[in-house]
């Protein structure tokens, strides 16, 4: 069902039925003879885009786990599972391919919240009768799903306030420790999420949830290269050791040059010649061209893609350059370099200058041309200098008899610039 406007929840008449209340509760029959208690709730999740719908208990009788089916329940409230049957299957209780257990699987856990990119922790799991099913509906995160659970369990079955419930349609599990559920976290799921948030996520998890993450973004080999680029250093180095050379050499491909080289320094020397030669022509190129330079300096900093156009190109050529060049980096096509025949910088104009002015004009007659550039041996202070006192957003990189080389935007001197753990102290700063 869909969900009211502004709630938390899905609709529904009455308020959610919490794992917790449930887990301990004795199973009875319709006579309300007791037949043994709840251990867990069994869901299906492969079998929903919505709520799962509750398949089964794991219920204990007599020192053995057996199934119940759905079907035969009556009534779930709290504290109290009712059979609609006097019978029981006798059979012991087997995980079946696909299902996946509330409390053993989920509860307790951290979580993807595909809503906020942050992952949560499980410590209540809410349920809803919905279209005639009990499903599973929402997550509580809160401090007070935890306290819960440390209070005796007829207490527990008292009615509450209700809890700050996130709706499980914004909720991703992680399910590879599942022995059963044969799943995947879904990739459109995580394409709601910007590539930085999805690093962030790889970061702030265990080496498998972390792996988990990976593996499904990989099924979108451009995705994959967004998210490697935005991990840190040790983060991708340690995914992409887990890579044969053929999928490292995919992966770097299809990252920016600069960001490929970086991360092509990380692999054990022995790797890098054979990743590098598994790699495009006009890839390898690149990064060869890059790995001469040291990181700090302007051209192991610099990206070989940037748009420059001769003395004599107007206004509207130059656009076009930018409306239908594929390869550059969106941030270094805010601006565009002139040179003259032999490759060397004359200046730099921005994209803003070319969209307000005539079309036919040429291009080194625009206003406000900057002619401020770096030299590929400059090293960080300086060009963070530069770009600073120019209020420049990208920076052309030249040799020392200034041809061009290369463009720095202002977001690659910002993140060689912070500190190694910022995006934990960016993330914590606004309550993550």
């Amino acid at each position: 069902m869909d969900r009211a406007p502004g709630s938390q929840h899905p609709v529904s008449d009455r308020p959610p039925l919490l794992l917790t209340q449930l887990i301990g509760s004795p199973v009875v029959n319709p006579n309300w003879e007791r037949l043994g208690r709840v251990e867990d709730l069994i869901v299906r999740l492969a079998d929903s885009t919505g709520y799962p719908p509750i398949t089964g208990l794991k219920v204990r009788v007599a020192g053995r786990d057996l199934f119940v089916s759905a079907s035969m329940l009556a009534k779930l409230q709290p504290g109290e599972a009712r059979l609609g049957t006097q019978q029981l299957d006798l059979g012991r209780f087997e995980r079946r391919p696909g299902e996946v257990l509330l409390r053993e699987d989920i509860l307790d856990r951290r979580l993807i919240n595909v809503g906020t990119g942050r992952p949560i922790h499980a410590n209540d799991l809410a349920l809803a009768q919905l279209d005639d099913r009990w499903r599973l509906v929402g997550v509580d995160p809160s401090p007070r799903g935890l306290l819960r659970r440390l209070l005796p369990p007829g207490m527990r079955r008292r009615k509450r306030r209700p809890a700050p419930l996130i709706n499980w349609r914004d909720v991703q599990p992680f399910v590879g420790h599942v022995p059963t559920a044969r799943l995947l976290i879904p990739l459109q799921r995580l394409k709601r999420l910007h590539p930085a948030q999805i690093a962030n996520l790889v970061e702030g998890s265990s080496h498998e949830e972390g792996e988990e993450i990976i593996d499904a973004v990989e099924a979108d080999p451009e995705l994959t290269a967004d998210v490697f680029e935005e991990l840190d250093p040790d983060h991708q180095a340690e995914f992409l050791r887990s890579k044969s050379d053929a999928e490292a050499a995919a992966i770097l491909g299809r990252m920016a040059p600069d960001d490929a080289a970086d991360l092509l320094s990380e692999l054990a020397q022995r790797r890098r010649l054979p990743v590098l030669n598994l790699m495009p022509p006009s890839q390898q190129h690149k990064l060869r061209a890059l790995l001469q330079y040291n990181p700090s300096t302007a051209g192991g900093m610099m990206s070989p893609d940037y748009i420059a156009v001769p003395r004599g190109t107007n206004f509207a050529q130059a656009l076009e350059r930018i409306r239908t060049d594929n390869k550059v980096p969106a941030q270094l096509l805010t601006a565009v370099f002139i040179t003259d025949a032999d490759g060397r910088i004359l200046g730099t104009v921005s994209a803003v200058t070319l969209l307000r002015g005539r079309p036919e004009t040429a291009i080194e007659s625009a206003e406000g041309i900057s002619k401020a550039h770096v030299k590929v041996d400059d090293e960080l202070p300086d060009i963070a200098l530069l770009m600073a006192d120019f209020n420049l957003i990208v920076v052309a990189v030249t040799d020392q008899d200034g041809r061009l080389m290369g463009a720095i935007s202002v977001d690659d001197v910002l993140e060689a610039s912070l500190p190694d753990d910022w995006r934990r102290r960016a993330e914590a700063s606004q309550g993550g």
